[in-house]
This record gives C-alpha cells, structure tokens and sequence, in this order.
C-alpha cells in the first residue's frame, strides 16, 4: 500500500474504552462490575480512520469540528502526532466523549454526548483547497451525527466531490435513533433521507447489521442489492465472523474470515478494515477485499497496532 492523499470527514472525540466486560443482567442494576482495564482513546469512526490510514503510512487530511477547550485541543495533537494533516473546525461548544462498552459475547455499546460533532458545517470542508493537494478519495464517516450538514450538507458534500474528480465514500454506521425503542417512525425518515446521498457515492460502506437496518432486508446479497438499486456505485459489507463481502453491478465477492482465538481488540476493527481498503486501491477488488480483512484481523489479534492509545505523541501510553 503507497502512501495517497484521502480525505476523510466524521466524528472526533474522547472515547473511554474497557476491556470486556462479562455478559450479565447485573449490568442494569445497581452495583459494580470489575473489568481489567479501562483506557481512554481517540474516538470517532472518522478518527479511527484517519488514525488508521496514518499507522499504515497513508497521507490522510481529516476534517472535523472541535470544542474550544483543551480535550480538543488535545486529541489534534494526538492526530497531528502520528501523522493525519488535521482541519478541525473549533466551536464554541465542549468536546464530544464516548463511552465504549465491549461484552465478551462480541457485543458493542456506545454511550455518547458529541455536542461538537452537531454543530459541523459543509463550509467547514473546502474542497478546492483539497483539490489542490492532488486528493483523489472522500470518506464521509458518521454521516448520522451532524445535525447542520443532515442529509442536504452530506449530499451536497458527495456531489461537490463527484464533479471534482473525486471518488467518494460513506459509511452507514449505526444510528443512535435506531436503538430507541418506539422511535422506529423517525428512524425509518432519517433513513429515507439519506438515501439521496447514495447516487454520489462509488463505495457504501458498513457492517451486516448497520446495512440490514438501513434497507430493511437481512439477507446481505439483497440488502447490497437494494443499496445498488437506491444509487450505491459498490456496497462494501462487514461480515464479522462470516468475513467480508463486496457488491457492484457486475456481481458479487465474498471472502471468508479466519478463524480467530483470543481476541484483543474489537472496537475499531471495521474502521481499520475501511483505512486499509482506502488505501489498497490500486488492486483488483478481491484482493483489495483480502488486504483489508487481514489488516482488520491483525487489529483484533492485537499484533498489529493500527489505533494506537490517546497520549501525548512520544510520550507513554499511560497516564
């Protein structure tokens, strides 16, 4: 993989992660449960991207909004210290934190307050003067969590890109509506409005269960089907266990997983899995598909450290 300007727009924020928590219903009452470790890092799946794309020696400029204190201040820092070309427009909010929470059944759950995120504009992506640099890929992450740029400034965005010359991306991640029991009328609205970004996209990105939601349809040959139908250049599709999958007019690609014991890490795995497959795109689908898995593999065994801890850059890990 040769170093390539991407630009990558989404979340930044703190994220306070912990190692696996055991699975019990003692989770939500009262009481304490004990885990090994609680940590915190940079968080956000357009940061973790832009982390992850540096790690692996890739040119990435990174556009987010930030709060005017010293966190934000901190976390670019953090990214200008590992190498991501940060554009971080400062607002008069605080900066956003996430609570990670990771179950040792492969179960995720974010609890988070991003009052920065809310507030990002498109004026605060210039892309001409990405274009300038040579840029040749946008990566929309995290399209759901700014409120002033939903959906009319990410479409816009997209297409802006298109006629430059850009290839673009967009990841449907999880949106918080839809976990809100009783709110399935907004989330199905929030998702129909989206669905007029997916014309100015070449890849869609996300995972099974994200994708599933979106569309309304499980199986993932169709739900790809159904996003290439609403616009979608490609579908890239996150796999977990059953590996990957990608979807063009042309056809389908699977690719399996390998088998994998003793997991380290799990939150960010698909964002390393997405920096590795911006960055791999002088190869042939499938094998872009291959290096991609095998990076977000190597994120998970834990011999590979594509996200690394927040800290100040040289300095230890620990606080």
């Amino acid at each position: 993989m040769k170093p390539t300007p991407l630009a990558i727009v989404g979340n930044l924020n703190l994220d306070i992660r912990t190692s696996p928590i055991p699975n019990s219903s003692a989770l939500l009452k009262d009481g304490e449960t004990g885990v090994e470790e609680i940590y915190e890092s940079v968080g956000g799946g357009g940061a973790n991207t832009a982390a992850a794309v540096a790690t692996m020696k890739g040119q990435t400029h990174f556009y987010c909004a930030i709060g005017d204190d010293e966190l934000g201040r901190r976390l670019c820092r953090f990214m200008e210290g590992i190498g991501v070309q940060m554009h971080a427009a400062i607002k008069p909010v605080a900066t956003g934190r996430s609570i990670a929470l990771t179950w040792n059944n492969h179960q995720r759950h974010f609890v988070s307050s991003l009052p920065n995120t809310r507030i990002l504009v498109e004026s605060d992506i210039d892309l001409e003067e990405l274009r300038k640099t040579g840029c040749r890929h946008l990566y929309r992450a995290d399209p759901w969590f700014s409120d002033l740029m939903f959906p009319e400034g990410n479409v816009s965005l997209l297409r802006r890109a298109r006629e430059i010359g850009m290839e673009t991306s967009i990841d449907l991640n999880w949106d918080p509506t839809w976990s809100l029991d009783g709110d399935l009328g907004k989330s199905r609205e929030r998702i129909s409005r989206l669905k007029s970004a997916l014309p100015y996209t070449t890849f869609v990105h996300g995972n099974e269960r994200e994708l599933g939601f979106f569309t309304g349809v499980q199986s993932w040959e169709k739900c790809a089907g159904q996003l290439l139908e609403w616009g979608a250049g490609s579908v890239i599709i996150h796999r977990g266990t059953h590996g990957c999958a990608a979807a063009t007019e042309s056809g389908r690609i699977e690719i399996p997983a390998s088998p994998l014991t003793n997991i380290v890490n799990e939150v960010g795995a698909g964002d390393v899995f997405t920096a590795a497959f911006l960055l791999a795109a002088d190869l042939p689908l499938q094998d872009r598909l291959r290096a991609s898995a095998s990076a977000a593999e190597s994120h998970m065994r834990g011999t590979r450290n594509y996200l690394p801890r927040l800290r100040e850059f040289g300095q230890s890990d620990s606080f």
